[in-house]
């Protein structure tokens, strides 16, 4: 397995990311400090990603999460959450769901391959899950402890975050994170296409309405789950120059 080496990077005293990794699809993991709660900005994919954010972490003297949130069910944003300890996490029902049935799958190749051809995974992601879990017995798949439906404020003490469900492409359960006084929204996957589909796909009503719904929050800055820091004019423009179907 390679070694990988990613280094946290400050926003601002309170707000930093670990960059994403395109080799693995491993996502970026956000982090919000608060005077009562440090804030984990999904859980990343696997106990290897999860051990290289807390040493990043621990070199930069900085406080471990307490809370993590979980912008939608896809397994490199959330296979991460079973090697977390003492956190207690959020995600959407429609989130939960999707991992309680992914509780039962099996990871032999017939099986994965069963995935895709009812539709029920993405032949993307299982080279990247492959090159990640070269030993499927370290799959560990955890819910999150709180359930919300739609909308959900946490106050970490200074800083307020709001975790709001967006209709889009990418994938039903996306949800994204407003760091208010950051002016900051962190958004994982809920601006890319459905990979689902033999071909990639970003629809037209879904789309509009994703950005109909992110003009509702006053940001200038946006962490993405695969990209590095952005500025709202700049997902702007990513946003307005997709192909519709």
């Amino acid at each position: 397995m390679e070694n990988i080496e990613l280094k946290l990077i400050k926003v601002s005293d309170r707000l930093y990311y670990l960059p994403h990794y395109k080799e693995n699809d491993w996502c970026t993991i956000g982090l919000v400090i608060g005077e009562k709660h440090t804030l984990m900005l999904d859980s990343g994919a696997s106990k290897r990603h999860v051990d290289m954010f807390m040493q990043q972490l621990e070199e930069n003297g900085l406080p471990k999460p307490d809370l993590c949130i979980l912008t939608h069910n896809h397994w490199d944003h959330t296979y991460g959450l079973a090697y977390l300890e003492g956190v207690t996490s959020f995600a959407t029902k429609e989130t939960n769901d999707q991992l309680k049935k992914m509780q039962a799958w099996g990871w032999s190749d017939e099986e994965m391959k069963k995935r895709i051809e009812t539709g029920e995974a993405s032949a993307f992601s299982y080279p990247h899950l492959n090159l990640e879990y070269p030993d499927k017995s370290m799959i560990k798949i955890e819910t999150a402890t709180v359930e919300y439906t739609g909308k959900l404020t946490l106050d970490l003490g200074g800083v307020t975050v709001t975790l709001k469900a967006i209709e889009n492409s990418h994938s039903y359960d996306c949800a994204v994170a407003y760091i208010h006084e950051e002016k900051c929204i962190f958004l994982g996957d809920i601006h890319y296409e459905d990979l689902m589909p033999i071909q990639p796909a970003y629809y037209a009503d879904s789309h509009a309405k994703l950005i109909t719904g992110l003009r509702k929050f006053d940001f200038d800055k946006v962490l993405s789950g695969h990209q590095m820091l952005m500025t709202n004019v700049e997902l702007y423009s990513q946003l307005a120059n997709v192909e519709l179907v």
